[in-house]
């Protein structure tokens, strides 16, 4: 089987910084279950946004993996 990938992927604004912090507090905290462990942070992050309407992306992950970053 072959695969044909594109050239050139365009990434949506702000995934890849999303993607790198929930990199960083996966590498940080070691959880068992990654994927739970993403699904919590992402609706933790979302919490956070909804106190930090005014933070760009990038600012609003950084101060949330440096305070709050760290689901159960």
């Amino acid at each position: 089987m072959s695969y044909s990938y594109p050239a050139k992927v365009n990434v949506p604004p702000g995934l890849r910084t999303l993607l790198e912090g929930l990199s960083r507090a996966v590498v940080k905290r070691r959880p068992d279950y990654i994927s739970q462990f993403a699904q919590l942070y992402f609706a933790e992050l979302l919490r956070f946004r909804t106190e930090n309407p005014t933070l760009a992306i990038k600012a609003l992950v950084r101060e949330f993996n440096a305070t709050k970053g760290r689901p159960n």
